[in-house]
């Protein structure tokens, strides 16, 4: 190729910069090629077919066929180089500097982004704190209270309603001219007094209503209110109370446990409840040791990110917080999106360097993922999920599952290898840990 020449420079650790050069000589050869190649197929009337004379053709295609062959030389120079100096795209290349007069060499660069080449450094001796793992009988207590709470039931009582109670009403509208609105009249209306998600002139009008008592309470829906027909107007209900219950929990005790589990005892299921919140809180405690970890090393190193990956994670960002918006019936917004690129920016930054840096200490360490690692990790997810193994194995095998879990083994391997080199505190179970900043390098 030495009619197309090129040279690779590197403004930045993560960008690599093509400076292609063509001689006229070669983009005038592969013209013709394509302008011969155009009259052999071009039928004209007066005319047979590939008879054409070229003059004609050049006239009528010559402005394509000129542009045609400058695309053509553009990805095949852009190849050459990328096999040549070994270049790692992660973007498609900007064309950039484009010099294309008459008779005159063509120039012009291609900008691409490439994973910056990074080499982890001090990651010995890393200093983090892990937490004691402590399940306080007030803690299963707290759980134990909700799975009673699951089990309630209302019941009607003859009295003034309080807070917690359960209220069923009929809400009727009035009309501008006072009378009730009987098209909308809302039958059989549920309400837990003092409830977080009421509508606060509901609490405040209902506080010590009986049974067969009628309250009128005036709404004023604020503007963003989710209901556009009701958003930003004032309304007035009259409420008639046609029930106040009670809210009825069951004994704590064996019978109480049996309904969870037949034939379960209270001591039983209390030690279940200590055991599953053990090993959420030991989960809990390892991510805590790994996100330190992390910070302890980004803070060690200097890692240049290319702007696409955080663009890419952002990307991915906002648009789960559409579907949550879309699931929610909240609009989006672009104050809404902007702020969340600010806020999550720093995280995106923190999440490549750090892949960046755990892959540096893998390939340094040698720490390989084998077949037989993989393995057990099918027979262990299987078990742990009720999956036929050969099954999941075969599903294994076929898609991007096998990456994905050789990607996640990879990832642990490599925590674990400087988590047996950290220095590791043993702290106690309410203690705060936070973030370890750079200068804490021991």
């Amino acid at each position: 190729m030495s009619d197309i020449s090129f040279n690779v420079e590197s403004p930045e650790p993560w960008q690599r910069v093509i400076k292609v050069a063509v001689t006229r000589a070669e983009y005038d050869r592969q013209y013709q090629q394509r302008l011969t190649s155009a009259v052999r197929g071009h039928q004209r009337p007066g005319f047979r077919k590939g008879k054409t004379p070229k003059a004609i053709v050049e006239k009528e295609l010559g402005g394509r066929l000129r542009a045609e062959t400058f695309e053509a030389l553009v990805p095949q120079a852009y190849r050459a180089a990328v096999i040549e100096h070994r270049i790692l795209p992660i973007t498609e290349p900007a064309l950039e500097n484009l010099v294309f007069e008459d008779d005159q060499d063509l120039s012009f660069d291609l900008r691409v982004e490439v994973r910056p080449e990074v080499t982890a450094v001090n990651y010995e001796g890393l200093p983090v704190k892990e937490r004691k793992v402590e399940v306080t009988d007030a803690e299963v207590d707290e759980v134990v209270e909700r799975l009673r709470d699951s089990r309630s039931f209302f019941e009607a009582v003859d009295r003034p309603a309080a807070e917690g109670d359960q209220i069923a009403l009929d809400l009727a509208p009035r009309k501008e001219d006072g009378s009730l609105d009987e098209d909308k009249r809302l039958a059989g209306q549920e309400l837990i007094l003092g409830g977080e998600q009421n509508l606060p002139a509901f609490n405040e009008a209902l506080a010590g209503v009986e049974a067969g008592q009628e309250r009128e309470i005036e709404i004023e829906y604020p503007a963003e209110y989710p209901n556009a027909d009701m958003a930003g107007r004032t309304v007035t209900f009259l409420c008639s109370v046609t029930d106040v219950k009670q809210k009825v929990l069951p004994e704590v005790d064996d019978a109480f446990a049996s309904q969870l589990e037949e034939g379960q005892t209270l001591l039983e299921l209390r030690g279940k409840i200590r055991e599953s919140l053990e090993t959420e809180a030991k989960k809990r405690a390892a991510q805590e040791l790994d996100d330190q970890i992390l910070d302890q090393l980004v803070g060690r190193n200097e890692v240049p990110v290319p702007p696409s990956m955080v663009e890419s994670w952002l990307r991915s960002g906002v648009q789960d917080l559409h579907q949550r918006n879309q699931q929610t019936g909240q609009p989006n917004s672009d104050e809404q999106e902007a702020q969340y690129r600010e806020a999550a920016r720093p995280v995106a930054e923190r999440q490549i360097k750090g892949l960046f840096l755990l892959e540096s200490v893998r390939r340094q360490e040698e720490l390989e993922v084998t077949d037989e690692d993989i393995e057990d990790k099918i027979v262990s997810v299987a078990g742990e999920n009720g999956f036929d193994v050969e099954k999941y194995r075969e599903y294994v095998q076929q898609g991007e599952e096998k990456d994905r879990i050789r990607h996640g083994l990879e990832e642990r391997k490599t925590y674990d290898f400087l988590l047996s080199r950290a220095e590791v505190e043993i702290v106690d179970a309410d203690a705060e840990i936070s973030a370890q900043a750079a200068e804490d390098e021991g």
